[in-house]
């Protein structure tokens, strides 16, 4: 049995042999300038649950309890963290404690030292807010430091679960066409097009809309885009003409984001993209990459400002409704750009 003595806030080990088999051969802890080796708490704690360590203070035997009693003090959220530790290191990953710097729990380290296998892991537990003030930290870090991000939310029976999170650079195929300018109608809270060549072309070449007898029935953000654009006027039921300015302030009334969505949709609208609304699916928009006739859209995206917060569970069903329809959901952080971050679920 190998066994460590607690100082303070670390366990140290010192026998020779102790220190070769935990160090040299199982990858635990830091071997510090006198050939021992110090192990944190989460080191411990697991060799404890493997019965593969005794602790002792001042003489004194440590069990597991009075282990979790004296880490709990020094970091409030040990024991979720001790669990994603747990459960990583009995799938064979190599983890080390991170410390909650940059918001990030631990860092999978390789036996060879083999950087493109490394990564993050932010851990947070299933009453935590998903607040993007505290992931954009650790996304920025490891976007930096060219290294993946997994946060591992634990639920309340102390399952896990693993989402791959990244920021992507992505572009579509569509070309952008020019169009004729036309008039379309705010009738109550329905935007007409009347003109058939119209009609036809912004359905044809780039999915605008949809077909409404001779004519087409655009959203919202497609109205404004349009008439941003430079292809529409738009007209209410008694034949006056509206500014933009007052078009969003019409729209703003059932749709108060409707700024935040037209920002979104210019951008992607720009890198090639098709956008149509993603209601049905739970989101602001779904993206195709080509034409619908050619293929079914790839992406979900879910507008959000700089500032939002909401619950993990939230973030579940959306990420797995997504990977039900054979679809990514990405997320787009409106602040003085457009972040897009990716959750994808993966399984360790």
């Amino acid at each position: 049995m190998i066994t460590g003595e607690l100082v303070k806030n670390r366990v140290i080990i010192k026998k020779p042999k102790d220190v070769n088999r935990l160090y040299n051969k199982n990858f635990f802890g830091e071997l510090l300038a006198d050939k021992t080796l110090e192990i944190n708490f989460f080191e411990t704690a697991y060799l404890l649950d493997q019965k593969k360590l005794e602790v002792y203070k001042d003489g004194i035997k440590i069990d597991s309890r009075k282990l979790f009693e004296i880490a709990v003090k020094k970091t409030p959220e040990f024991i979720t963290r001790y669990l994603v530790f747990k459960d990583l290191r009995k799938r064979g990953y190599i983890i080390k404690n991170f410390e909650g710097k940059k918001g990030i729990s631990f860092q999978r380290v390789t036996k060879t030292g083999n950087h493109d296998k490394q990564f993050f892991v932010s851990v947070f537990s299933e009453v935590d807010l998903f607040d993007l003030k505290k992931i954009v930290e650790p996304l920025s870090f490891s976007y930096k430091q060219k290294k993946l991000l997994w946060f591992a939310i634990l639920d309340e029976e102390g399952d896990i679960t693993y989402y791959d999170i990244s920021k992507v650079n992505f572009y579509g195929k569509i070309k952008n066409n020019r169009f004729k300018k036309s008039k379309a109608v705010l009738l109550k809270n329905k935007i007409l097009v009347f003109d058939e060549r119209l009609s036809k072309d912004l359905f044809e070449k780039e999915f605008f809309g949809k077909p409404f007898e001779s004519g087409l029935q655009l959203s919202f953000v497609e109205t404004l885009y349009l008439s941003d654009e430079g292809f529409l006027d738009v007209y209410l039921d008694d034949g006056e003409k509206i500014s933009k300015k007052r078009f969003i302030d019409i729209v703003s009334k059932t749709q108060p984001d409707i700024n935040l969505r037209f920002t979104v949709f210019k951008d992607l609208k720009k890198r090639g993209f098709i956008v149509k609304t993603g209601f049905k699916f739970g989101s602001h928009f779904r993206v195709y990459t080509k034409h619908p006739d050619v293929s079914h859209a790839e992406y979900l995206v879910h507008v959000v400002d700089k500032d939002f917060s909401g619950f993990w569970s939230e973030i579940s069903r959306a990420v797995r409704l997504a990977h039900s329809v054979n679809k990514e959901i990405v997320f787009a952080i409106v602040d003085k750009k457009i972040d897009y971050i990716k959750l994808v679920r993966v399984r360790p």
